[in-house]
């Protein structure tokens, strides 16, 4: 068992063998938490899948990556990068690693980033910044998963 997601100070999720969770989540409620078991289809984010690992690093080494012109924060590192190669070996870790969601947004926050952007069809991720953003940091989220969301946002902008 291991940490899959440092989403928040008050969300961690937890990732790995059945049996285990089940002897992790009665402990979590005895503290005081809440342990909401995540309807998904593996241990992501855990050893437990980390031999898909060389599979993933063979496909990204067909990829062509360029040197991102815009900084990109990883999740397993809370860092940026710029070195292609070396964003095809963190983007294949990320696979069964930590996702260090709160230590990725405290240093957009550190580094005065004011505008979110959230791609894709739910709002978790615009969800956990209104747990992390203290109320009188100055910001705007925006959440889109059509094409007609990205031209909504863009006018916004």
């Amino acid at each position: 068992m291991t940490v899959a997601n440092h989403n928040s100070a008050e969300q961690i999720v937890i990732s790995g063998e059945e049996a285990a969770l089940a002897v992790a989540a009665p402990l979590v409620k005895e503290k005081g938490g809440k342990a909401i078991p995540l309807k998904v289809s593996g241990a992501w984010h855990s050893e437990l899948i980390a031999g898909a690992v060389p599979d993933f690093e063979a496909a990204m080494a067909k990829v062509c990556f360029n040197a991102p012109q815009t900084p990109v924060l990883f999740n397993v590192t809370a860092a940026s990068e710029s070195d292609p190669a070396a964003i095809r070996q963190i983007m294949a870790r990320q696979i069964a690693s930590t996702v260090r969601w709160l230590e990725i947004v405290e240093r957009l926050m550190a580094e005065e980033v004011r505008v979110f952007i959230e791609v894709g069809p739910k709002t978790v991720l615009t969800g956990l910044l209104g747990k992390i953003i203290p109320p009188d940091y100055e910001h705007r989220c925006f959440q889109f998963d059509t094409p007609e969301g990205l031209a909504k946002m863009l006018e916004a902008l």
